[in-house]
């Protein structure tokens, strides 16, 4: 088998990448790190991390590198072009992606990466940004198999371990779409019996309490206590990142001839916030959507 990562590279200090990058580089590992906002990236150069000039040289001389970007196109960007990740992977490096991204376009990095002797291993994480900060995110990876093997102690250093969904690196993102799914869904409907119970007399307390017991699962209990309490500015997930999931998720549901029609009410739910000025609030906002459908104020 071939030699464990050992030089990680790190593009994308955002809510989450900060956080990722912080215990990647607690763990030992040699670190470089590109933002395009640099001032982000000084908590971690003092702590020892060198700060990249481009993702080409975030790459250059790494085992390694990770993305934690935006979308499918931020992620293309990073990797394409003479200042890309492709120009400075040595070969045989791996491309760790853990942006949420389309199945298409993580098939359509794996393709890039093969073409140059480098690989693509997609790695979507499940978790907010105080569960990355804890080093306890979810992590499915999909790809070459020798390349995930080499990346364990990597994915041991900012996550519980990966669960290995196989060789084709879209299945990886076609779950984590599928999770989101399952979480926007999920919001979307306790916003609706929010919204409900203040109309019928219901104590939101009470019905906070009983939505908990009945979710039992912490994340679930944190999204009634921000709906509950309408407390949507601290920022976990931001609504425009929650309309692109969903979009992805209907083109990839149409891609599998395999219908969602809930999927369209979320993003129609999501547009309608955005259109009221709430896109900067986190996703969970989407509930001030359902409480003026039923004429609360």
């Amino acid at each position: 088998m071939t030699n464990s990562v050992e030089k990680v590279g790190f593009i994308g200090l955002g809510r989450m990448g900060i956080g990722i990058a912080q215990n990647i580089l607690k763990a030992g590992f040699p670190l470089a790190v590109f933002n395009r906002t640099p001032s982000k990236a000084e908590g971690l150069t003092k702590a020892g991390a060198r700060l990249a000039t481009s993702p080409r040289d975030a790459a250059a001389g790494a085992d390694a590198v990770v993305t934690c970007l935006m979308d499918d196109q931020s992620v293309l960007d990073a990797v394409d072009g003479p200042d890309g990740i492709l120009a400075g992977l040595p070969r045989g490096g791996v491309h760790v992606g853990i942006t949420t991204i389309s199945a298409v376009s993580a098939e359509r990095l794996a393709a890039l990466h093969a073409a140059t002797g480098t690989y693509y291993v997609a790695a979507p994480v499940v978790g907010r940004p105080d569960v990355a900060a804890a080093g306890q995110l979810r992590t499915f990876v999909a790809g070459d198999p020798d390349a995930i093997a080499r990346c364990e102690q990597l994915f041991g250093a900012y996550s519980l371990g990966a669960v290995n969904l196989g060789t084709a690196p879209g299945v990886a993102n076609s779950l984590k779409l599928a999770i989101n799914y399952l979480m926007a869904s999920v919001i979307e409907l306790m916003g609706e019996v929010f919204a409900f119970g203040e109309k019928s007399g219901i104590d939101a307390t009470v019905l906070e309490l009983v939505m908990a017991a009945f979710f039992n699962n912490p994340p679930i209990k944190e999204y009634a206590d921000r709906i509950r309490a309408r407390k949507f500015d601290d920022v976990g997930f931001a609504l425009a990142g929650g309309l692109k999931d969903v979009q992805l998720i209907l083109d990839a549901s149409t891609t599998a001839r395999a219908p969602l029609p809930f999927a369209s009410i979320v993003r129609d739910r999501l547009l309608t916030a955005i259109a009221q000025g709430l896109e900067h609030k986190d996703w969970s906002a989407i509930y001030e959507v359902a409480r003026q459908a039923a004429g609360l104020r």
